[in-house]
């Protein structure tokens, strides 16, 4: 009956709960690239509450091992943003996992620094592909200036093209 009203009354799921919840059953995974956070439940419906009060991850049915055992549902997320918006919601109130959580928001910033220095320099490389095509030179030329493939100075240009709905052979 409780978790009804949950649903019901959003006010109710906080950090601090969500924090509890996964001192509890929540588990923060080392992937090979970063860190993705767990939770398991066989309680689907505050799984969906936690997702819906934190905007990410997502909720995945788990395959029954043995007939006789509950449905269940995990929580997951996996993306470098995601994972470090909740564990930073969750950080002050964590007790258990507080210091691996702490060491995974380190990394996780880590990886969003080097991240969003590649976005950048293949921003800047998208913008000056456009800059030369304007200009009249071919994909080789503009591969030459930049130091990169002609095939990606191609898609660098035909992508941001394609996002903005323009159709250039």
């Amino acid at each position: 009956y409780f978790w009804r009203n949950l649903a019901i009354f959003g006010e109710i799921m906080t950090w601090q709960y969500i924090a509890g919840f996964f001192d509890g059953e929540g588990s923060i995974v080392t992937k090979r690239d970063g860190y993705a956070l767990m939770i398991s439940q066989t309680n689907e419906e505050v799984l969906n509450n936690i997702k819906n009060y934190t905007g990410v991850g997502n909720v995945y049915p788990i395959t029954k091992r043995k007939e006789h055992w509950k449905d269940a549902w995990v929580y997951c997320v996996t993306d470098y943003h995601g994972t470090a918006k909740v564990l930073k919601g969750m950080l002050p109130h964590l007790v258990v996992k507080k210091k691996l959580a702490q060491k995974a928001i380190v990394q996780v910033n880590i990886l969003l620094r080097e991240r969003n220095k590649i976005l950048q320099k293949h921003r800047f490389r998208q913008n000056e592909a456009i800059k030369l095509r304007k200009k009249g030179l071919t994909f080789r030329a503009i591969g030459k200036i930049l130091s990169i493939d002609f095939g990606y100075a191609r898609r660098l240009i035909l992508d941001i093209r394609k996002q903005n709905g323009i159709w250039c052979p």
